[in-house]
């Protein structure tokens, strides 16, 4: 007899209470267990990894965590720190301590010469207290990309259960179109992704990069989305 039984299949849309697996396997995100069963926790989309299952929400706040790369806009200056909006429930503190390795004396400088209202910079979440308050850090060595202000390029945002679905499994899908698009494409855990051409016509790469992504975000249930993006990615470019 096998040591698991699936009820489902690999990116099935489920919904909650419904019976994934029995058996042998390890439940994670998104499931809970009866026995040996294994159960949906959320409307989702599942994703089975050799006995590993789980199921990504289909909707969703973003909910930090420590060690999350997002992508911020700083919000307001202070004595001491930035506010930056990381779509947290409460904006995300950014300190000078966590931000500049160089020393400031903050009674003679304005910290608007380093980060304005608007800009929008590349973080890490340093830590969360249980309100839900973000601590941000630019001073993370082993951070995905350089870490600090953004410059042109365009910014979209989606859902945060959704960001899986534009990286794809193993980066199927952000190798794709970064490839496909010419464009450098960062994205963050909190939903908000900037893309940035490097070749011309950058303004039609940039607008065509986040056409994509939203069409990711809405047919994010589908099986087959990198192979039918990427067919449909090369129609619609005229470069």
């Amino acid at each position: 007899m096998p040591e698991f039984e699936l009820y489902v299949e690999d990116r099935q849309v489920v919904t909650p209470g419904e019976l994934l697996a029995r058996g042998q396997v390890i439940a994670s995100e998104g499931t809970y267990t009866r026995g040996d069963e294994v159960y949906s926790k959320v409307t989702g989309l599942v994703d089975i990894d050799g006995r590993r299952i789980r199921v990504i929400p289909l909707a969703g706040p973003y909910r930090p965590s420590p060690g999350d790369f997002v992508v911020g806009i700083v919000e307001e200056v202070k004595f001491s720190s930035w506010l930056v909006d990381v779509r947290a429930p409460l904006p995300a503190i950014l300190h000078v301590s966590n931000a500049l390795e160089e020393e400031v004396d903050l009674i003679e400088t304005d910290l608007s010469r380093y980060y304005r209202p608007g800009d929008v910079i590349t973080a890490v979440v340093r830590e969360v207290d249980p309100v839900q308050r973000v601590e941000l850090s630019l001073l993370e060595d082993d951070a995905p990309t350089r870490l600090g202000r953004l410059q042109g390029g365009q910014v979209v945002e989606i859902d945060p259960v959704k960001v899986p679905r534009v990286i794809g499994r193993k980066g199927s899908m952000i190798k794709m179109l970064k490839r496909v698009l010419g464009c450098d494409i960062i994205v963050g855990a909190n939903g908000r992704i900037y893309a940035r051409a490097r070749e011309e016509p950058k303004k039609e790469r940039e607008l065509l990069a986040v056409r994509a992504i939203r069409e990711i975000e809405r047919r994010s249930h589908l099986r087959g989305l990198t192979d039918w993006l990427k067919a449909n990615l090369k129609r619609l470019s005229r470069w």
